[in-house]
């Protein structure tokens, strides 16, 4: 598993806001993983990322899209 890849995967958050992840690869090379976002250091989401793509790029901009629209359903509440 990547050690720590929500900077690179670069979500747009909040002040205040943070966001780690772990990626791998399953048996099929497709990439899945686990992500943590987190307000002032709180944990506020665990995420389970499945099935993302085969490319690096694309399972990061699959991360990002699905962060950044957490993010917005989080803040109409």
């Amino acid at each position: 598993m990547d050690t720590d890849l929500g900077l690179e995967c670069g979500p747009l958050l909040p002040v205040g806001w943070a966001f780690e992840l772990r990626l791998s690869r399953n048996a099929d090379g497709d990439f899945g993983g686990i992500g943590l976002l987190q307000r002032h250091g709180v944990d506020m989401c665990h995420l389970t990322l499945a099935s993302l793509a085969n490319d690096r790029t694309e399972a990061l901009r699959r991360v990002r899209s699905r962060v950044e629209s957490w993010m917005t359903e989080w803040q109409a509440r």
